[in-house]
């Protein structure tokens, strides 16, 4: 499948599902498109929701003396770029793009609306504008960078787009087992975590580095967080139900197919060939 074809479906994803995704995603009101997080001292689905937003919120704030411009790769309606600019200094720039109109002009309504000064582009993260050359000291991808077809190309424009040293930072799933070629007897929910979850690469976590390295990256962190992913709520158990029983179905409406996409990660969880992983990278010379 071709980058622009991938990219254009992960663009319909969006466009079609970000309304029902906050109607329907157990966010706490947060408007969050990505997985809540029972990690340390949360107590409530507010926090737990933006337990990822506050991991990037702790790199700001642990290096925001060499901070000054921040590019959230895969934004959303703004709902992180929200949370940081209430929490960090005036001084701090912060830039969102996304694949989706509709989600860029919802952040921008959110951003008038609060009076946030953020700044929110529909555009792909393969081919970042001409002028952000060394432009920023930290770019992150939160649920974002699963979406991409090409890393290297990805890699490649991250690495233009940072001044020398800075950080990038992915929170996303990952397959587990070391894949080394197409081949791999992955279990069949695969299909449904790169068809309906519209997952553009099965990188495993070695092959990631490497990647990476080869585009001028080093890692400085691999954590995984798959711990503390909410699982087997209640909701996802009838999911599951429903895409066993009645899988045919899904294909009625794009709302149900990116259900059953997420029903495959959850189950990619549970047999232990998903993990989600925090993974901060640092520009480097080649």
């Amino acid at each position: 499948m071709s980058k622009t074809t991938h990219s254009k479906q992960v663009t319909q994803y969006y466009d079609r599902n970000t309304m029902l995704f906050n109607m329907f995603g157990k966010t706490g009101g947060t408007h969050n498109i990505h997985a809540s997080l029972w990690g340390p001292g949360v107590t409530t689905s507010t926090d737990a929701s933006n337990y990822t937003n506050s991991l990037i919120l702790t790199r700001i704030l642990n290096d925001q003396n060499e901070i000054q411009m921040v590019l959230d790769l895969g934004c959303g309606t703004g709902a992180t770029l929200a949370y940081l600019k209430k929490r960090i200094p005036d001084t701090l720039r912060l830039y969102g793009i996304t694949l989706s109109p509709r989600q860029a002009a919802m952040a921008n309504r959110i951003k008038g609306k609060h009076q946030l000064g953020f700044e929110v582009l529909a555009a792909d993260f393969h081919q970042l504008s001409a002028t952000w050359s060394q432009k920023f000291d930290l770019a992150f991808a939160i649920e974002s960078f699963v979406h991409s077809s090409d890393p290297e190309s990805f890699f490649r424009e991250v690495k233009r787009v940072l001044r020398p040293n800075g950080k990038l930072v992915l929170i996303d799933t990952f397959p587990e087992p070391e894949v080394h070629d197409a081949n791999f007897p992955f279990p069949d929910d695969v299909q449904d975590y790169l068809s309906c979850w519209k997952a553009g690469h099965l990188l495993d976590k070695t092959r990631l580095t490497q990647l990476a390295g080869k585009n001028g990256f080093k890692l400085i962190l691999n954590e995984d967080l798959t711990g503390y992913v909410e699982k087997d709520r209640p909701r996802d158990r009838w999911i599951a139900l429903f895409n066993k029983r009645f899988k045919r179905l899904t294909t009625i409406h794009p709302y149900l197919l990116a259900l059953r996409g997420g029903n495959a990660v959850q189950a990619g969880f549970r047999s232990g060939w998903l993990r989600y992983r925090h993974i901060i990278l640092e520009s480097c010379s080649i």
